[in-house]
């Protein structure tokens, strides 16, 4: 605790601050000061919880510095000190608050008992305060949990509740927004609290529900007046967002449309179907649901091309197969979680079983965020499982045919002929032709197509070259001899591949 002394007797007052061993008895921060105006241009800073001040001072006496103090604090305890024993100054100090009167000369060991039971009360004081802090804080955090959860339902009882315990007055139709950080970005949450609190209006409050802020606006039972109310809350979002992203937090929201008091909870869970929408569209979204209820969802499905590439062990098949399925999804608006990733699953799984591997990823894939990141994801998982496939069909392979498959994937992108591969493994063409068919499935020529269309494939997903520079990079000087391989080998030429993934 933080003592002041305040006496124009310099004697006095250092006699207090040094002559006393103030450690002993819990004190430990001591000023003096020479008069009343001094010692309130410091009060705010050093925040004292007891003050010693004498009665008779010059500029502003005991009584009038009393009174200053306790306009700004009624929790400071003061105990007056004077020479004068006159009825009138302990009858006035008693109703300006003081806690207590000394008379001159002061008695050492009767100032210790006094700033003691004062040490004592402020405790008890602080520790009574901070319980009733605690049960308010349990009590709003309960209230807030059964208006948002349909507990209590009664129009009249909602409305005298947000009117006693949060201020809001007469809210009898009500607008939710719910506002979250975004996956991976959380900590700066009483920063944006405090900045958001800075942003609302009277009518507006702001609620912590499940980590979650929530404000409530009231609005009409007007569709213009709940559109302007709409567009203030995207502006206050708005703002937070631009805050947050300085501070580089990521921060999405949903908006419900008007609902009437007794229909908090239905406001409540629209604004949050609209938060769900960041899994379609990313960190940082923002979307307005004017009416609660899930779009249908029986209907999606794993694609067609999918079920193709799994038989073909095609993987840029595959690899498209997902962009499409992402391209469904974010067309349906469909945000089940559940659903979509219990889909992705199992073309992992069903991969997996084809490919005679083991499926992985699901931690990652229960953990992903959005739509965008589980679709990583799966390309990933299909990748790793073709290439252990591969690997696994390699180690299968004989010593000649493993370093001609390594030979053919260094050098595809040359005019590379069977006769060169044959040389570098030291066999004649026809013998290497012969064991290279019958251990890989596939002659020369029809394993360097498809090698070299997997790799043009790539480069048409995941790049922006121009196709005829896509057919010089794999190996095909010939244009139109590319076009024809393509799509014999992928079942879709190149352009119309290039143009699905502009859609």
């Amino acid at each position: 605790m933080n003592l002041m002394i305040v006496d124009d007797d310099i004697q006095i007052r250092e006699g207090i601050q040094y002559g006393i061993d103030w450690d002993t008895i819990g004190i430990t921060g001591v000023k003096s000061y020479g008069d009343g105006i001094e010692a309130l241009e410091d009060y705010d800073d050093f925040a004292p919880q007891i003050i010693l001040a004498d009665i008779r001072m010059p500029a502003m006496d005991g009584l009038e510095f009393l009174k200053c103090v306790k306009e700004r604090s009624e929790a400071v305890k003061v105990i007056l000190i004077s020479a004068y024993s006159d009825f009138e100054y302990c009858q006035k100090a008693i109703q300006l608050g003081a806690s207590g009167y000394e008379l001159k000369p002061l008695k050492v060991g009767s100032l210790i008992q006094k700033i003691q039971e004062m040490t004592e009360l402020v405790r008890k004081e602080a520790e009574g305060k901070e319980a009733y802090d605690r049960y308010v804080a349990s009590y709003r955090e309960k209230l807030v949990e059964e208006l948002f959860t349909g507990k209590i339902t009664d129009r009249n009882v909602i409305i005298e509740l947000l009117r006693m315990h949060f201020q809001l007055e007469d809210a009898r139709n009500l607008i939710c927004m719910v506002m979250a950080e975004d996956k991976g970005t959380e900590g700066l949450g009483d920063e944006i609290r405090q900045y958001l609190h800075s942003l609302l209006r009277n009518d507006q409050i702001l609620l912590e529900f499940r980590n979650q802020f929530v404000v409530l606006t009231k609005t009409k039972d007007s569709a213009m007046y709940t559109l302007e109310r709409q567009n203030h809350m995207k502006n206050l979002w708005y703002q937070i967002k631009q805050y947050g992203g300085s501070k580089g937090l990521s921060l999405s929201a949903g908006i419900s449309g008007m609902v009437p008091a007794e229909r908090i909870c239905a406001g409540y869970e629209t604004a949050l179907q609209a938060l769900g929408y960041r899994f379609l569209n990313g960190p940082g979204s923002f979307q307005i649901m004017d009416r609660q209820g899930k779009k249908e969802t029986a209907g999606l499905c794993l694609p067609l091309e999918y079920e193709a590439g799994l038989k073909k062990h095609d993987l840029p098949e595959l690899l498209n197969a997902v962009n499409m399925f992402g391209a469904v999804v974010l067309k349906s608006e469909n945000t089940d979680l559940k659903q979509i990733k219990d889909l992705i699953m199992n073309g992992i799984v069903r991969l997996a079983q084809e490919m005679d591997q083991r499926a992985g990823a699901g931690r990652a894939l229960e953990e992903a965020a959005y739509l965008s990141v589980c679709l990583q994801i799966w390309k990933a998982e299909c990748e790793r499982i073709m290439k252990a496939h591969e690997e696994s069909c390699n180690a299968n392979y004989s010593s000649n045919i493993r370093k001609a498959i390594a030979y053919i994937h260094e050098h595809y992108a040359k005019d590379l002929l069977v006769e060169e591969v044959a040389a570098y493994t030291g066999k004649t063409p026809n013998y290497f032709s012969s064991i290279f068919r019958t251990e890989v499935g596939m002659t020369f020529r029809e394993y360097l197509n498809h090698y070299r269309i997997e790799r043009a494939r790539e480069l048409i997903e995941g790049s922006d070259m121009m196709i005829y520079e896509i057919a010089e990079r794999v190996g095909y000087s010939d244009y139109t001899y590319f076009s024809q391989v393509f799509k014999k080998v992928t079942g879709i030429s190149p352009t119309s591949l290039r143009g699905r993934l502009k859609i």
